[in-house]
Parts: C-alpha cells; structure tokens; sequence
C-alpha cells in the first residue's frame, strides 16, 4: 500500500511539474570566473586584479562579441553580490548580444593608480580578444559611482600617455573606449563643497585631514605659491573635465537630482565640457533620483544607446543627436 500510494504521490508531482513553465534561463552566463589580469601592491599589500567574464546566450552570441566592461562602487568588488545594477546590466547587455566584464581597481583609492588599474582591463581584454570571442573594435564602460568617476577618466584619457601606466602589460594596446556611460560621478573633485573635496584627497593623495583642507583653501584662493599648489596640481591631473576634446569617444552622463554628493553638479560640468569642445555626449537626469539611483527609465534608454553604440554597423544618426 505503501509503495502505491508513493507511486500516486509521484505521479501526481510530476504531472504538476510538467504542468508549471520552467522559467527562462538567465541571459548572460558567468562563464569566465576570476579572470587574473595583473597583481598589484596597494600600498604594502597585494593585491590580484581580477574579472568576471559574462557571454550572452548561445543563441545571441557572434564570433566576435562587443565587450562591455562594468566598474562598481568605491567599497564593492568585481565579484560583489549586493551590486543591483549590474544584474540589469548582464540582464539587458545579454539579450542584446553584449558581452560584460565584471572588472576591479586597488582598495587604497589612490590616483592616478585606479586608473591604471582599469586601463590593465581594457588592454587586457584587446590583447585576448580571440581567446573571448570579443571585438577588439567594440569595448565600451559603464561606472557607478566611484566606479562612474574613473569611467570618466577613462572616456576622454584613452590616448594620454601620462596617464596609461604599465599594470598587467599589454602595453601595445590601446585603451580607447567606443562608448561610455557615467552613472552618479563626481568630474571635479573642487565642485563639491570643501568638506567633499577634503574628505576625497585623504584617498585620492594619501593627505591627512589638515593638508587636505590646506590644498582645498590653495584651490579656492587660486595661490599657486602655496607649498600645496602642488598636490591640486595632482587633483587636475586626475580631473576628467580637462581632458574632453572633439575626438573624445561618445559618452552618456546619468545622475540623480538628489543625490547627496552633488552630482548633479558634477554630471553638467562634464556635459558642459563636451558641449564646448564639439564632442558627442547624452546627458539624462531624474529629478527625484539618488546616488547610484536613476530610474528604469534612464537605464533602459542608457542599454539601448550602448547597443547602438556598439553595433557592428552602426546607425549613422543617432535619436536625439
């Protein structure tokens, strides 16, 4: 009796099984994990760069891939599980045939050193562009937050040579983006209020509290012969908005009105800049949105721009442009 009724309960379970969809499989899959692209010392203490690779699914891969390379937030990782905006990255850049590298850069905060951390990537991935069925021809960035600071720096120093570095080799390669999105970033680190500024060097330069409000009242003042004239010389150095030139790569500017780190402020000074110089940039602001908080609405007219931008052949006028 036993083993009629299990062989009822059995059935009865299967028929229900086959009776609920399966849901679909995710559009992306992690199919390169931990990829090693270089070790590092941050300040005393190694460190691995590391990556995640993504490939879209089988149906929706090509035999060369855009590739697109995802920096998180200042406390986040490129293997960080409380990042919600990467899963709607992989989640649209999948369905549209995007590769996504999930990439890191040193915890010091140090510049120009995260820079040439994320510079490692892109070459990186030039270099082994057969290896992942990528198009070395199509590489774009999406940043978040510290991450949208150093896609920034990234979007518009691709052929600085002072600011390439050496990390992980690969140093005939380029660094040149196609396309950029810079999502709640701050451009100028001397637009946000003394007390941002300051409290950002201690990363930036390594300053302690004192000499980092020092180099902001050298700024403010304009006092090029104050002894820390030299270090917001090393501020500007590392300040995307003067780099921005008619060649620099398209780039789409994303922020929220409320955001408390003022980067609302930061977002139209950069847009500004790409007015200024003839340069191709979008710029889309929700009112009501927060740091590293824009809205589906500007995430979804971001995802189509990037798969405009990076298309095999793309369109030659762009909406709104």
């Amino acid at each position: 009796m036993r083993l009629l009724l299990a062989g009822i309960v059995l059935l009865v379970s299967s028929a229900l099984a086959s009776a609920v969809p399966l849901p679909p499989p995710p559009p992306y899959s992690l199919d390169y994990p931990d990829i090693e692209v270089a070790t590092i010392d941050d300040l005393g203490m190694p460190m691995k760069l590391k990556a995640n690779l993504y490939l879209p699914p089988a149906a929706q891969r090509s035999a060369a891939m855009p590739l697109l390379l995802y920096i998180h937030g200042k406390g986040g990782a490129y293997n960080d599980p409380r990042d919600k905006v990467v899963l709607r990255v992989l989640d649209s850049m999948g369905k549209r045939g995007i590769a996504v590298a999930r990439i890191d850069y040193r915890k010091s905060g140090r510049m120009p050193q995260m820079l040439f951390d994320t510079k490692a990537y892109i070459r990186f991935f030039r270099a082994n562009a057969a290896k992942y069925n990528i198009d070395p021809n199509r590489i774009g960035i999406w940043g978040v937050s510290r991450g949208g600071n150093l896609a920034a720096m990234l979007a518009v120093t691709g052929d600085v040579k002072a600011l390439e570095g050496d990390i992980g080799g690969n140093t005939n390669q380029s660094s040149m983006l196609q396309a950029s999105v810079i999502e709640s970033p701050l451009t100028d680190m001397f637009l946000s209020t003394d007390e941002k500024a300051a409290s950002m060097f201690g990363d930036y330069l390594g300053t302690n509290e004192q000499d980092s409000k020092a180099i902001v009242a050298a700024y403010r003042k304009q006092d090029t012969k104050s002894p820390y004239w030299k270090d917001v010389l090393r501020i500007q150095q590392v300040n995307p908005l003067n780099y921005v030139k008619k060649e620099s790569p398209p780039a789409l500017i994303a922020c929220g009105g409320l955001d408390p780190a003022n980067v609302i402020l930061n977002c139209s000074a950069m847009f500004d800049k790409y007015i200024q110089a003839g340069a191709t940039a979008s710029y889309y602001a929700l009112s009501s949105g927060t740091h590293v908080r824009v809205g589906g609405a500007i995430e979804r007219a971001s995802f189509d721009w990037l798969a405009d931008r990076l298309a095999k052949n793309p369109p030659s006028v762009f909406p709104g442009e």
